[in-house]
């Protein structure tokens, strides 16, 4: 029976269009012309009879539609690169580092020449939101948020869990009702942009946001869904709506005041981004070169 699969190289110019959001940018990285892009995402939005991208301007943005599909599409592709790199004889020291999307895009890429020249080894990624797929045994280590127990596996805490609700500064003028000493009793649930926990990993989401600080919105009711993290703070820069940030994602927003920080931070004990892997996996040099540089552990 013949698959039922859009055509690959409209899906492939998706992807890299869906990571940087940025048509031209997926061109560049594509070897393509720019209209090219275009013309692959127009053919992929005709099969999946649905919108996958906003566009206001110059800007772009993914739909609902988008954002699943782009989670979908980037996890299996890195998965097709991980085990079409295995197929050869294994030549030299290679380490798989797997992540999800948002700690791909705001946490690992600002460090990745520094990751390369730290070590000898060859460094792959392969990203998902769903942290089983890290199990796999094919990757070496994974950066994984939760409170330190990851079934036996070695952690070694990154940086711990430190939240705030994140604005652009136009949206606090434009919204003078919002008190940010007061952000329990002033919020409104139609403001919210919630990334969510669809796999039950344990990021801090407006539910718990509301348990921790009593607040009186509905966190039940349905809310602006954006499963892609880094779409999510573009929302916010945006002026779109508010959302939980992390301390350590969205740092480099907060110090261009495309975005701030108001209310009190938020964290729970234990709870932070680790650095998960195999006891064995420690025995490689290439990948203590790289622990030392993420953790500064010897």
């Amino acid at each position: 029976m013949r698959r039922k699969l859009p055509p690959m190289n409209a899906l492939i110019a998706f992807e890299a269009a869906s990571r940087h959001l940025s048509f031209t940018k997926a061109a560049q990285e594509l070897g393509i012309a720019q209209p090219a892009v275009t013309r692959h995402i127009a053919n992929l939005e005709s099969w999946v009879d649905a919108k996958l991208f906003k566009r206001n301007g110059n800007v772009i943005r993914l739909t609902r539609v988008g954002e699943a599909l782009a989670d979908l599409a980037t996890s299996s592709l890195d998965r097709v690169e991980l085990g079409m790199r295995a197929l050869p004889r294994q030549r030299g020291d290679q380490i798989v580092l797997g992540a999800s999307f948002g700690i791909m895009h705001l946490w690992l890429m600002p460090r990745l020449a520094a990751m390369r020249a730290a070590t000898s080894a060859t460094v792959n990624f392969i990203t998902a939101d769903d942290y089983h797929q890290f199990d796999d045994f094919a990757v070496d280590a994974s950066i994984r948020f939760g409170a330190g127990n990851f079934n036996g596996h070695e952690a070694d805490l990154l940086f711990a869990e430190e939240c705030y609700v994140i604005a652009a500064p136009h949206f606090l003028n434009e919204h003078p009702s919002l008190d940010p000493d007061d952000l329990p009793g002033t919020l409104r649930q139609d403001w919210l942009l919630d990334h969510g926990d669809p796999h039950g990993m344990g990021w801090m989401d407006w539910r718990l946001w509301k348990e921790i600080t009593q607040a009186n919105f509905d966190a039940d009711a349905p809310l602006h869904e954006v499963r892609n993290y880094p779409a999510m703070l573009d929302m916010v820069r945006h002026g779109e709506g508010l959302a939980i940030g992390s301390l350590g994602l969205e740092d480099a927003y907060v110090q261009s005041g495309d975005v701030i920080r108001i209310g009190p931070p938020i964290s729970r004990v234990g709870f932070g981004y680790y650095l998960v892997y195999r006891r064995e996996t420690l025995q490689r040099k290439g990948f203590q070169s790289l622990r030392y540089l993420l953790t500064g552990a010897t």
